[in-house]
């Protein structure tokens, strides 16, 4: 009879610690560790800066991960500091362990060494190569004419891409240029903006 209890006890105590570490794993917590409002995240090369993301909210998870959830904003730089294009999205997602942006929404990308514009839905963009792809539709307009298609291969300043499977081009005469203007216009005076080397 006393084995009996004490089995009964070593059932209890183990049923107990189990349901009690189960609940623990239950309630482990995924969420970010940190929040901040308004960020800079500045890249620099030799003490130039190259990059500056921008965004008015960022969630950053254990993992090294960032989350922006209501909009971002990049300007990527030449290394004289000219601005030689921008990347805007409604939201983006960091991945740290593989250095990859993914943005979200109506992404634009500006380029302003070759004037022109980009839309699409989605947007990757990898730092260490200073590339931008897509696999979703683009479009492509610049003072000319306008391409279209599915998936795109570009350098981040967007000084020069490739529609992987293009789907048709418009050339623009000066009346329909008029007409299709793009939604935010080359600004020749951005493409003078300059970040200056610290001293």
């Amino acid at each position: 009879m006393k084995y009996f209890y004490l089995s009964l006890i070593i059932l209890i105590i183990q049923s107990c610690s189990s349901g009690l570490e189960s609940k623990q794993k239950f309630e482990e917590y995924t969420g970010p560790i940190m929040e901040a409002d308004t960020v800079e995240i500045i890249y620099s090369d030799s003490a130039v800066v190259r990059v500056i993301v921008k965004a008015t909210k960022q969630y950053e998870y254990e993992n090294g991960d960032r989350e922006f959830p209501n909009d971002i904003f990049i300007e990527f730089y030449e290394p004289d500091g000219t601005m030689s294009s921008t990347l805007e999205a409604n939201s983006a997602y960091y991945t740290k362990e593989e250095d990859l942006y993914k943005a979200e929404g109506d992404v634009e990308v500006i380029g302003y060494i070759e004037p022109r514009k980009m839309n699409s839905e989605e947007l990757f963009w990898e730092p260490k190569k200073e590339e931008i792809y897509t696999d979703k539709f683009v479009r492509i307009q610049s003072e000319d004419q306008i391409s279209t298609g599915t998936g795109l291969v570009a350098k981040q300043d967007f000084s020069s891409y490739r529609i992987l499977n293009p789907s048709g081009t418009i050339y623009l005469d000066e009346d329909t240029s008029a007409q299709e203007q793009p939604k935010k216009q080359v600004d020749k005076e951005a493409t003078q903006k300059k970040i200056e080397p610290a001293n």
